[in-house]
């Protein structure tokens, strides 16, 4: 999972050019967020499940990047036990983005259903 957050793009919604951030899970754009007016766009259905997936493939190339690791600098075995202690928050933490890009598409999506009722 990554999220850039500086990215310059043209807002769909408000039709200005500025910061947007942006998910990308398994390299792939899930997610935007207009800096501006706070337009958030989910482009897939099931961002759950594509962040599921992104979680699964990262561990699946676990074993050889340790390995990997632990050839090239010995020496950070010794930090291995400390990041296996802070993985857990780390992971939190990209559930709770993942969480945030979708509950603000869910909102905008009920505010507009209502202004369209109301009107």
């Amino acid at each position: 999972m990554r999220v850039e957050e500086d990215a310059i793009l043209t807002c769909s919604t408000c039709g200005v050019e500025g910061e947007h951030e942006l998910l990308y899970l398994s390299d792939h754009l899930r997610a935007s967020r207009c800096r501006s007016c706070g337009a958030t766009g989910v482009y897939s259905p099931h961002i759950y499940a594509d962040y599921a997936r992104d979680v699964a493939e990262r561990t699946a190339r676990l074993p050889m990047r340790l390995a990997g690791e632990a050839i090239r600098r010995p020496t950070h075995l010794l930090l291995w036990p400390w990041k296996a202690l802070r993985k857990p928050f780390g992971l939190l933490d990209e559930v709770g983005r993942v969480y945030t890009f979708d509950r603000d598409r869910r909102c905008r999506t009920r505010a507009a259903v209502r202004r369209v009722r109301s009107s």
